[in-house]
């Protein structure tokens, strides 16, 4: 019943449509159709040497430089209907050539897990030697707007919260900071999601996302889809927002906060999960960013995690069975829809300055106080021709060795992670 989630997802938001649409006043009227075609071509090329690589099977571990050179094409087709109707498609093909193709790291890091996924989206289209292909679903979404209300249903990008490298509100598919490709490409979330704008300055947001139990889906099981409504308002020129639902069998609730302080911008973001299988946790911070009169951008922002894989041996034995043999049920359940780190306390640095109006340099660095590592990524990026770019960046790290506490940068300690890429929009 592979696409029964769909057929749910488009019944639900053809109803939810018809009371958008049932106003007085036709919200089609003096208004067509129209429609585009986008896309990108992006080579990656990565390259780190591992002293602890191991092939699936294997009992001993050696040491690797391994090499992946990713090759995407991303089709976007859209189609709109004025304001009111979207269809908007990512349908990326993607060739990766890698000497460590037969391995759990490049499973995990490259591959990403569908494991419990209400569809399975991907389909390889060739896995011999070092060569994987697949097509991919990135995104695929129909959104209708009508008076005050929106929906949307299908494969989509949905972020909550407003911190920039840690995000506690990210609840569906968290995205390191450390991973070598941004937001842009984290993946989508299948769900309904519905809006209602209060008045200019509140909206009221609900998201149902179904999950299969055991990567079995034989029928929609309430107890496993995560569910989350947020109310966000707007008072005292400060953005306030309360979420609360149910993610991962996990009560959640959170708080977030973004106000202009000093021509800049302050946030903040607490959040409390509490289950009955598991033990309970918070994850908070906040951080300021400003943009210099000289054009030099900064941020600095503080995480905090009060259930660290270090202090929990729950959590060790599900990133080892994970690390080791993938997903299965009873690690899904501790790690899903959480940010894991080795540690509780985290500070960032970033800056961003462009050179010229073609070439725009980055670097952010993250401490870990408990391991006493700092992580730090340097890139730059050069617009070579219109709709065309080129960006070269290395993260590395630097950790004081201590007998009892790892930190979550060991592995670029020990050889930095380097990446070149190109680029072409059209």
């Amino acid at each position: 019943m592979k696409t029964v989630f769909y057929i749910i997802m488009v019944s639900l938001l053809l109803f939810s449509g018809s009371s958008l649409f049932s106003q007085e006043e036709d919200p089609f009227e003096s208004i067509g159709w129209s429609g585009s075609f986008r896309g990108y071509y992006k080579n990656l090329l990565v390259y780190q040497e591992n002293d602890q690589y191991q092939e699936k099977g294997a009992f001993q571990t050696e040491k690797k430089g391994m090499t992946a050179d990713i090759n995407r094409l991303r089709l976007s087709p859209e189609i709109l209907y004025g304001s009111n109707f979207v269809f908007h498609a990512d349908i990326d093909g993607e060739v990766i050539a890698s000497n460590y193709r037969n391995s759990r790291q490049f499973d995990l890091y490259w591959k990403g897990s569908e494991y419990n996924d209400p569809a399975h989206l991907s389909w390889d289209a060739g896995d011999r030697g070092n060569i994987y292909g697949r097509v991919k679903l990135h995104r695929a979404y129909v959104k209708l707007s009508g008076g005050d209300f929106t929906a949307s249903a299908g494969r989509q990008l949905i972020r909550f919260g407003s911190s920039r490298l840690w995000n506690p509100l990210d609840l569906f598919n968290p995205l390191s900071p450390t991973f070598v490709e941004g937001a842009e490409d984290q993946k989508g979330t299948d769900a309904l999601r519905l809006n209602y704008y209060i008045s200019e300055s509140a909206e009221l947001a609900g998201v149902i996302n179904p999950r299969r139990e055991n990567d079995s889906f034989e029928e929609i099981e309430v107890g496993t889809t995560n569910y989350i409504v947020r109310l966000k308002t707007s008072p005292f020129n400060t953005d306030f927002a309360l979420l609360g639902g149910y993610v991962s069998q996990r009560r959640t609730i959170a708080f977030d906060f973004a106000r202009v302080l000093l021509d800049g911008m302050l946030t903040g973001a607490i959040l409390y999960a509490d289950s009955e299988e598991d033990e309970s946790y918070f994850q908070g911070g906040g951080g300021y960013e400003y943009t210099f009169s000289g054009g030099l951008y900064f941020l600095m922002e503080y995480f905090y995690n009060s259930s660290p894989v270090n202090e929990s041996s729950e959590l060790q034995a599900a990133v080892a069975e994970t690390a080791l043999y993938g997903y299965y049920q009873s690690s899904y359940d501790v790690l899903a829809n959480r940010i894991i780190t080795l540690n509780s306390h985290y500070l960032s640095l970033a800056l961003g300055y462009d050179f010229t109006p073609l070439v725009r340099g980055e670097a952010f660095s993250i401490y870990d106080f408990e391991g006493r590592g700092l992580f730090v990524n340097f890139s730059l990026n050069y617009n070579m021709f219109e709709n065309f770019d080129l960006t070269a960046g290395v993260m590395t790290a630097f950790v004081r060795e201590t007998e009892s506490t790892l930190s979550d940068f060991e592995d670029y300690r020990k050889s930095p992670l380097l990446n070149v890429s190109a680029q072409y929009y059209f």
